[in-house]
């Protein structure tokens, strides 16, 4: 939504209202008959209808620890709001008021009847008279919110048992609930009901905990919706915590799902008083499919194949409809709806059939889920479900803590809670807490026992109302909200059961416990200091401090500024570059107990070993209909440098195209508050240079930076170029960062001890580059593309690095894309991997030793929850007995004949992924054939991956001997919201064996594309003319694309909601194949990069600017039209 002054203006013509509620969301009310007119609205970028939420009905402060936490720490909650959104609240219930008989309950907005808002005086006046309800006329007929709201709060003059954990805490009730007796409310009800708690929280300058019980399958269970980005935005930007339930949907039957064949039949049971069913399925976007609904009397919709818009017909009495929404904005599957009505009483009951029969070759995956428990019979349920990714939204948020149940008692999961992804990340729930048979208050002033993750949740609430008033209010640690105290939360959780692997998605991290939680917070939270003020400036190109980049819970300036051995500057988003003597890192972590996470510098080095005619670009620079040049759009360049004296960046009156570069080698200027170390020249500065060299003078006295490798001016060339060779976006402007070079204590880590034969730089590095670039883009409100022509064989290559999470975060924000090559280790040799079939398997990696190798580092990932433990033969014979994976710490050994020294170093459970990580570093290595013995102590998935260095940075002879050709795609091109392409010979139409292929060690498709990256022409230093093959070519003609698409999107207006994912998209759906091949694979992703298809694509497909989600309520509607 941009603009809402013009936004209401426009909608106030159509006889609407419209809700800002901030953070780029809004509700408008509107009459359905004008709901197409609303869509022309040129500020609304994304319209998503209403969804249904429902409650999740179905000694719980001892089981989750929170006694001592009364007894001990004297926490009651006192100081904090929390916040329901739920059926309503009992106020004259003793359990919500205080000793002295006055009301802790702060504010009731009833949004069911108008939105009415009464405040604790008139919540007071109204328990003082003789008829309350006369005074504030608020009720709570169905008990859940009253019930819900003691768990959390109840307190006061009642008995102890009775307590809920936050029993002092402030109170606040958002009453959402529709007509009739179910709890049941709108997803605009609850957007309106959160910001309603936000701003009075804001206004009372008190933190707020929100608990919501409402959920629904409405939706892709994955983050997309509308109201679960609303949530997550809510959860980033303010001091708060979001508690949800998981709902109860683990054992309804209501979800199906799995590897999309080419057929496969899904049955389901429908009720005899079912009226109307809405099926929502969601498949790989990659897939086309045609579905057969057969209802139990055999008769048969016939094949209907699905396309982008609507399509209906009947069977038999009843009614099918079907709406397949294609992209939408932030997803690129969309979602595919089937409602079945009936005209009569019910749709026929019994057993229904739909048969999807997959269209295309392509792997993809699927999931249908039905309306949850409390919208549907009992009896109406899929006959072979699927317990996982039952969820209800928004318990999908990935920022608020989700709740699933578990009996207390027996410790078992109940059977109702919704459970998790059984793969992949973010793992959900968060934590389970008792959820049956929890008694507590109802309406009239009495107490009951109810069951449901409704019960579970609130108990979590509470015990974050204490966190936060031991952490905010009593001062103790001013950062207790959201992550960070979700961490705690989480890293404190009771993890007692031997047969889980935790995070899993039925416990995720365990069993909530206040008590380990705050023994944790207490050990690790260490009183402030005074900030002293010094510079990193000196010590950040010292050769004996490593530079790394770490993550955070709360500002770790304060800490480290009283250290002599450290130095640290932020980076945003809970990120900080730090660096540190070489031999003190230990000491740095036992010091600064804020950092979570340490990345160390991971070394990268270029990818580079006419592609624009083969992809179709060239043919956008003249066409008389739609010409696309780069006007309006920066490409951002991370890499050597450029020679800004090139005519290729410059206009024709010579003046230059680059509007920034940042020099990170630079002199440091302390006047420039924008960066913490180097030199940022403006094109005002660099226009000056270059009239110094057009009269003779030295430019470099004014703009003293030079490219001196020519790899970054050659890639811009590429890119942008105008004068020799045409770029792909002759009209785009530069921002570039010139990257700093790894220093010896990072390359000695990596096991090089001479200079690398090669550029090399570090992680670091590039994350200070990538948030320069975009921090200048929208200081400037310019889009751009970031291109990143560099890569690393460090890490998972599964997007869980720090430069690839970074990635994925500005990727979310309209007009930023980031571009990498998939590198050049296709055929090196330098990964291998292999699949345990079974515990107690055996598998054997073999990697030979180069004659003038030194050192050699490696790491091996084995996917969760498989255990593997590592035994060494080297080239004498001599063994290293199995090193066993409960070992701590750093394994150390010298060998007797070799020599060499040997580390082993077991990360089980790996920071960042949970998986198990054993890394091996051999100092002193000696030629020869090497045997890496792993043994499964415990195999659940069974595959592992192994990969050394990139091939630049080994000696010649240093290979795996069974290497593998997969995953061979060098990081940062495994981020998931990268914008990915590998290289082939775009001459003769052939893949070239050195590319780096996919997919990524987490099984997404990456590349998405192939591109032109052989013997690409290019203007290097001084003019000169020269060639490159390789990633880096390859991927510089995608980011040229990318600029030409945001050009038209968003510069020319014909697509203002140019997200990164939408670009991928396009680029996915205009690919050109080849024949006989099967898409996506592991080499070129869907196809070669073909500009001209993407647009191709784009008119032969039906024109809309705006995406609408349809909704249950207007099926009827639609119908009758």
């Amino acid at each position: 939504m941009d603009n809402p002054v013009n936004l209401k203006n426009s909608v106030d013509k159509l006889g609407g209202t419209f809700e800002d509620l901030g953070f780029g969301f809004g509700i408008v009310t509107i009459s359905i008959n004008n709901l197409d007119k609303l869509g022309s609205i040129p500020q609304i970028q994304y319209i998503e209808l209403p969804k249904n939420l429902y409650a999740d009905f179905l000694p719980a402060n001892e089981a989750s620890c929170v006694l001592s936490a009364w007894d001990v720490y004297k926490l009651s909650g006192k100081g904090v709001l929390v916040g329901f959104i739920d059926s309503g609240i009992d106020y004259t219930h003793q359990a919500f008021m205080n000793k002295d008989g006055t009301s802790r309950i702060q504010y009731i907005y009833d949004l069911s009847s108008g939105g009415k808002v009464w405040n604790n005086n008139d919540i007071n006046r109204a328990i003082k008279s003789n008829n309350p309800f006369s005074v504030v006329p608020e009720r709570d007929d169905l008990g859940h919110g009253t019930h819900v709201a003691g768990i959390a709060c109840g307190g006061g003059n009642i008995d102890r048992r009775h307590f809920g954990p936050a029993y002092e805490s402030s109170i606040a009730m958002v009453k959402m609930t529709g007509e009739g007796k179910t709890v049941y409310g709108k997803s605009t009800q609850l957007m309106r009901g959160v910001k309603f708690l936000v701003d009075r929280a804001n206004s009372m300058n008190v933190p707020l905990v929100i608990n919501l019980s409402f959920s629904t399958n409405d939706g892709a269970h994955d983050g997309t919706s509308l109201l679960e980005q609303y949530i997550e935005n809510i959860c980033l930007l303010e001091k708060i915590n979001f508690v949800i339930s998981a709902g109860n949907e683990g054992d309804r039957g209501h979800h199906v799902g799995s590897e999309l064949k080419d057929t496969q039949t899904i049955s389901m049971n429908i009720s005899e008083d079912e009226k109307i069913i809405t099926l929502q399925m969601y498949k790989s976007f990659t897939e086309d499919i045609s579905i057969e609904i057969k209802n139990p009397a055999n008769v048969s919709t016939g094949v209907i194949n699905i396309k982008e818009g609507y399509s209906n017909g009947r069977i038999q009495n009843d009614r099918y409809f079907i709406y397949y929404s294609g992209p939408k904005p932030f997803s690129l599957n969309g979602e595919i709806l089937i409602s079945l009505t009936s005209d009569s009483a019910a749709l026929v009951s019994g057993i229904w059939m739909i048969t999807i029969t997959k269209k295309s070759k392509t792997k993809g995956v699927y999931d249908i889920w039905m309306p949850i428990a409390e919208g549907l019979n009992p009896k109406t349920r899929f006959l072979r479900p699927n317990v996982y990714d039952t969820l209800g939204i928004p318990g999908t948020v990935k920022d608020a803590v989700t709740v699933g149940s578990y009996n207390h008692v027996t410790g078992t999961i109940s059977s109702f809670s919704g459970r998790g992804r059984e793969t992949g990340n973010p793992i959900k729930p968060d934590v389970v807490s008792p959820g049956e048979n929890i008694e507590s208050s109802v309406p009239g002033g009495g107490y009951d026992s109810l069951s449901g993750t409704s019960m579970a949740a609130p108990t979590v609430s509470g015990i974050c109302a204490l966190l936060m008033q031991w952490g905010i209010v009593l001062r103790n640690d001013l950062y207790m909200y959201g992550d960070r105290l979700k961490y705690y939360l989480l890293k404190g959780a009771k993890r007692n059961r031997e047969d889980v692997i935790y995070p899993d998605p039925t416990f995720g991290y365990g069993a909530v416990c206040l008590n380990d939680t705050l023994s944790l917070i207490i050990t690790r939270n260490k009183k402030l200091l005074r900030q002293t003020q010094k510079s990193c400036e000196n010590i950040y190109f010292k050769e004996d401090y490593m530079n790394m980049t770490v993550e955070a819970d709360s500002d770790i300036i304060n800490a480290i500024s009283k250290l002599d051995y450290a130095c640290a500057f932020p980076i945003g988003n809970n990120y900080y570059i730090v660096s540190v003597q070489g031999n003190r890192q230990e000491d740095l972590l036992k010091a600064v107990p804020q950092i979570l996470y340490v990345e160390m510098p991971a070394i990268y080095t270029q990818c580079a070993l006419s592609p624009l005619d083969t992809a179709n670009i060239n043919k956008f620079h003249d066409n008389p209909y739609l010409t696309l040049t780069g006007r309006g759009v920066i490409a951002g360049i991370i890499d050597t440098g450029i020679d800004y004296l090139n005519s290729e960046f410059m206009y024709e009156d010579n003046t230059t195209r680059i509007m920034t570069i940042w020099d990170q080698t630079g002199v440091y200027d302390p006047k420039n508050k924008e960066i913490s170390h180097g030199h940022e020249y403006s094109s005002t500065e660099i226009n000056e240079a270059i009239a110094l060299s057009k009269n003779k003078g030295d430019p470099y006295s004014k703009v003293n930076s030079r490219d001196e490798d020519g790899h970054g001016t050659k890639v811009a060339s590429i890119i942008g170029g105008r004068g020799k060779y045409v770029g792909a976006a002759p009209d785009c402007t530069f921002a570039v960062v010139k990257l700093a070079k790894a220093k010896k204590i990072s390359l000695n880590r990596y096991g090089i001890m001479d200079t690398p034969k090669c550029f090399t730089t570090t992680s670091v590095a590039i994350i200070q580059a990538i948030k320069y670039l975009f921090d200048y883009a929208h200081k400037v409100n310019m889009p751009i593309v970031i291109y990143i022509p560099l890569g690393t064989n460090e890490g998972g290559h599964d997007g869980h690095s720090l430069v690839e999470r970074y990635i994925d975060q500005i990727s979310r924000i309209r007009g930023v894309a980031v571009v990498c090559g998939t590198g050049n280790e296709g055929d090196t040799n330098t990964h291998t991997s292999g699949i345990f079939k079974s515990t107690n398997d055996v598998n054997v990696i073999e990697f030979k030793s180069g004659q003038n190798q030194k050192n050699l580092p490696m790491n091996i990932w084995f996917n969760k929850p498989d255990r593997v433990s590592l035994s060494l033969t080297s080239p004498s014979g001599e063994i290293i007995d199995k090193i066993p994976v409960k070992y701590k710490g750093q394994y150390t050994t010298k060998l007797v004949y070799e020599e060499s020294t040997v580390y082993v170093k077991y990360n089980f459970p790996e920071e960042l992924t949970g998986d198990e990580l054993i890394s091996v570093y051999i100092q002193d290595i000696k030629p020869g054939v090497w045997k890496l013995t792993l043994t499964g102590e415990y195999i659940s998935n069974g595959q592992y991956n192994a990969w050394m260095p990139q091939r630049a940075l080994l000696e010649e002879g240093t290979e795996f001997l069974n290497p593998s050709q997969y995953i061979t795609l060098t990081v940062p091109a495994t981020s998931e919201s990268a914008i990915v392409c590998s290289y082939y010979n775009q001459d003769n139409n052939t893949l070239i064996a050195s590319s780096g292929r996919g997919y990524t060690r987490d099984d997404r498709i990456a590349p998405i594309v192939g591109a032109g990256g052989y013997e690409v022409p290019t203007v290097g230093n001084n003019g000169e003319t020269a060639t490159m093959t390789g990633s880096s070519p390859a991927s510089a003609v995608l980011a040229g694309a990318v600029i030409l698409m945001l050009q038209w999107g968003i510069v020319d207006g014909n697509d203002k909601t140019m997200y990164s994912t939408k670009i991928k998209t396009y680029i996915i759906r205009g690919a050109a194949r080849r024949e006989g091949e099967v898409y996506p694979n592991r080499e070129i992703g869907y196809g070669l990069l073909d500009l001209n298809g993407v647009f191709e694509r784009m008119r032969s497909e039906k024109k809309s600017r705006v995406f609408v989600r349809v909704p249950n309520e207007i099926k009827k509607f639609l119908d009758k039209k």
